[in-house]
């Protein structure tokens, strides 16, 4: 064992000091503006709406208000989360992956409370160097206690300058001839990705700093892992037409996307298909880029509603299936 990996590892159960998020209608409306959404219903007039009263439901994996920022620096090196971990110095901490289980609905006038800890880590030889992954777990409580959300943070921390995944190699991906409704936005320049910084309290320079970001050995600003994961859940949401229905979303970040690409949003049914509504389901997802290279990808858990847009929807894939047999 490395004595950088050992320093992490002594950092197993590390608790951050609880962080308060107050969900505003105005964060909200910043988050959906930086993935391009127009939903109206994110779109309540905060001047109509100063303390919030419920009215929005907020996106799926949105967890926090730009008030968040208020405790952290520009230019701090922790950015995704609090905990004071051991990054070893000269080391660039990357996400490589999500996880967020979904319990209440997120609404604009919560205070939601991040309690952080650290989970463990592990060390691999990459093809560019020393590698050390790590996850960080959030839960999100109201004040009373209740779980609302948890996300997992699963990372990669690499000496700078050793080198980077090229953006323009990717996973092997799956198509989606007759899957859900696709969702495509672009070209996602520094302006949306410097918006979601803000509307998520993540200030990680390399998402919108250019010089900085080719400091650190990497070709340009990148793409957050997260915005690529908030990208699945709107497809997810417009699909189902409730950001309730989504229970579940698993992602690896398995290649970049610099600034400027064009991102497409798409998945499948992978349990059995529904006959009836209600019903739960399983679905791959994943985000592709312009060139049509699969960056993200991983499954998610929703529950198909009762809705006339769903019930059509399940009329058209029933029809397509009984038209291929």
């Amino acid at each position: 064992m490395s004595q950088e990996l050992d320093l992490m590892r002594r950092c197993r159960g590390m608790q951050a000091a609880p962080i308060p998020y107050y969900i505003d209608s105005g964060s909200v409306r910043l988050f959906a503006d930086s993935l391009m959404d127009p939903d109206p219903a994110l779109r309540v007039d905060p001047s109509q709406d100063p303390s919030g009263g419920g009215r929005v439901i907020a996106p799926p994996t949105f967890f926090g208000g730009a008030t968040g920022l208020s405790t952290i620096r520009a230019g701090d090196p922790k950015g995704m989360f609090s905990l004071p971990l051991p990054v070893p110095e000269g080391w660039l901490a990357i996400a490589t992956g999500d996880d967020f289980e979904f319990f209440h609905p997120v609404r604009t006038g919560m205070t939601l409370v991040s309690h952080e800890r650290f989970e463990d880590a592990r060390e691999k030889q990459g093809r560019t160097g020393r590698l050390i992954f790590f996850e960080v777990s959030k839960e999100f409580r109201t004040i009373d206690g209740t779980l609302v959300l948890r996300r997992t943070l699963h990372c990669v921390t690499r000496p700078l300058g050793s080198g980077a995944t090229p953006a323009s190699a990717g996973a092997e991906g799956m198509e989606f001839p007759s899957g859900l409704p696709p969702v495509t936005i672009g070209p996602v320049t520094i302006r949306y990705l410097s918006m979601f910084a803000v509307a998520t309290a993540e200030p990680v320079d390399i998402h919108y700093d250019a010089d900085y970001a080719r400091s650190t050995g990497l070709p340009g600003v990148i793409i957050q892992g997260l915005y690529k994961t908030a990208l699945i859940g709107r497809m997810l949401k417009d699909w189902l037409g409730d950001p309730r229905a989504v229970r579940r979303l698993t992602v690896q970040h398995r290649r970049m996307d610099l600034a400027g690409a064009t991102l497409t949003a798409g998945g499948a049914i992978m349990s059995p298909f529904p006959v009836s509504l209600p019903a739960p389901v399983t679905c791959r997802v994943q985000v592709s880029n312009e060139r049509a290279v699969v960056t993200t990808m991983g499954t998610a858990e929703v529950l198909v509603p009762e809705s006339p847009r769903c019930r059509e929807w399940l009329r058209q894939e029933l029809t397509k299936e009984r038209t291929a047999q």
